[in-house]
């Protein structure tokens, strides 16, 4: 059975998973993405960092018995931001113009979304506040 906890971790893995491919190779990222306006390294390294975080923020409520509501939704909201962005980016052509860039981009924002989704059914099949 999938319960929010296994949800919340699997979505902490793939956070500090890209986190780590962000951080320990940008620019091979960058170049993967993108063939001609590229993203700045920086941005990079600060998503990575942020994406660790996030991550780490992610194992430690997934061990709590019942997160509170609240907290599911500042991760499912912080999930659907990352789906907005990346298919904002896709659309515009900025930073993400590749075949396999964008493939890759919608898959994984496709999976960021579906944690989202699944943590606030999972935390509401849980009931109390």
């Amino acid at each position: 059975m999938i319960t929010l906890n296994y949800v919340m971790k699997a979505n902490a893995i793939s956070c500090i998973v890209f986190g780590l491919i962000f951080l320990m190779m940008p620019s091979k990222v960058i170049m993967f993405l993108s063939a001609d306006i590229q993203a700045p390294k920086a941005i990079l390294l600060i998503l990575g960092i942020g994406l660790i975080v996030n991550g780490l923020h992610l194992i430690w409520a997934s061990q709590k018995p019942m997160p509170s509501k609240a907290l599911v939704l500042y991760f499912s909201i912080g999930d659907f931001i990352w789906v907005l962005g990346s298919i904002s980016l896709v659309l515009l052509g900025i930073w993400i113009n590749t075949t396999a860039g964008v493939i890759t981009t919608l898959v994984v924002s496709a999976m960021v979304g579906f944690f989202g989704i699944l943590q606030m059914l999972k935390r509401k099949e849980m009931g109390g506040s």
